[in-house]
């Protein structure tokens, strides 16, 4: 098969993966659909074409998989099936499982809890000392929220990281080492997640009621238990990831943060521009049930396809300057928290912390000091490892 537009480098090697705008942006400029040789697989790198790619849920489907990971697409996949890798109703009736305790009504009655624990982490660290901005700070709000409202009793925040980033790693290709090394961490995660029961929950948490509705018959007991960790794997890397972002990109640009301070309405247009920069998980895969035309390329039916969020986001055709930080943006229509009915569904939980944050560094800090920021190296998931940070206090 011939194909007009060939990107022949690897997309997984490690100086891509420690910065893939570069190669994305080479991958925009040879066109909306680029066919990857190295993978076998076509890529979607435009804004405008990866909406109208998952707005079609229909014909570029996640119930094959969502890798490029043929053995994880597969029907033995080890991570089950969750709300990420389903359609139709099923995908329909998980996904309203899913958002019982994450709608926005649900959200506010925490809001207060979190707002307070923000604040109170903000005031410790702001000393003007150093520390790691990424394991003190923006880590802090999802894993305690997270830990707590799921409720799997002995389930730490650690090791609720070290899933999440395996499960990330191993949506690498197959024969990829950083994929071969995720498998024993996925091993022990199916192992915990195939034993849970309710006598290993906290009555009321979230988990409890996704365990008693299947009791009750609205889906599966296997199911079930799949759909507990998207709670706990999805939510974790990409909030800490992108509250990461924030915390750097207003260390970096003090005047943003100044600007911040005196126009308090611009907190939740600089949340998505912060989500749309960090841009925390490259893309996922869909399976082309029927040939589907894209832009000028038709896609042939059996074909995968790469939905490139991390490009999308910086596409200079949609968003001006898009390498550039800026608070009065507002890019409502970014694709970091993606699009159409795979949405994510944690993204007012996700919304909620980052505010939280921003709102005790607006009380509190005259000035976000960064260091050099350390980038992590996983196969679908980006942002910093490690962040440098002095808080000097207001």
């Amino acid at each position: 098969m011939r194909h007009s537009r060939v990107f022949g480098g690897d997309m997984f090697a490690d100086d891509v993966l420690a910065d893939s705008y570069p190669t994305l942006r080479t991958l925009r400029e040879l066109g909306p659909v680029v066919w990857l040789e190295r993978h076998g697989l076509y890529a979607v790198t435009r804004h405008a074409e990866l909406v109208q790619a998952l707005r079609a849920d229909t014909v570029l489907i996640s119930g094959e998989g969502v890798s490029v990971n043929a053995r994880l697409n597969g029907a033995d996949a080890p991570t089950g099936t969750s709300t990420l890798t389903s359609d139709g109703e099923l995908h329909r009736t998980l996904k309203r499982l899913e958002m019982r305790p994450l709608r926005p009504a649900q959200m506010a009655k925490l809001r207060g809890d979190v707002f307070r624990l923000a604040a109170s982490k903000v005031e410790e660290l702001a000393d003007g000392s150093v520390f790691d901005g990424m394991s003190l700070l923006a880590a802090y709000l999802p894993t305690t929220i997270v830990a707590d409202l799921v409720g799997i009793r002995g389930l730490g925040a650690q090791l609720m990281l070290d899933w999440s980033n395996a499960v990330f790693d191993a949506f690498g290709p197959e024969d990829h080492y950083r994929t071969g090394a995720a498998l024993p961490t996925i091993e022990q995660f199916v192992k915990f997640a195939m034993t849970l029961t309710r006598d290993g929950l906290v009555p009321e948490s979230w988990a409890d009621s996704v365990l008693e509705a299947a009791e009750d018959g609205e889906l599966p007991m296997e199911a079930a238990r799949d759909l507990i960790f998207d709670y706990v794997l999805p939510s974790l890397d990409t909030t800490i990831y992108a509250t990461g972002e924030l915390l750097y990109q207003l260390g970096a640009n003090p005047a943003a943060f100044r600007h911040l301070k005196a126009h308090r309405e611009l907190v939740p247009g600089t949340i998505n521009e912060a989500v749309r920069m960090a841009s925390p998980l490259r893309g996922f895969t869909r399976l082309a049930k029927e040939d589907f035309r894209l832009g000028d390329t038709t896609v042939p039916a059996g074909s995968r396809v790469w939905l490139l969020y991390a490009s999308g986001n910086r596409d200079e055709r949609h968003f001006e300057d898009p390498d550039r930080f800026d608070i009065e943006r507002n890019p409502r229509d970014h694709l970091g928290w993606g699009h159409g009915v795979h949405l994510c569904s944690g993204m007012h939980l996700a919304r909620l912390e980052m505010e939280a944050v921003l709102t005790a560094l607006l009380d509190r800090v005259d000035r976000i000091e960064p260091g050099q920021p350390v980038r992590i190296i996983n196969n679908s998931a980006q942002g910093y490892a490690h962040l440098p940070l002095a808080l000097h206090p207001a």
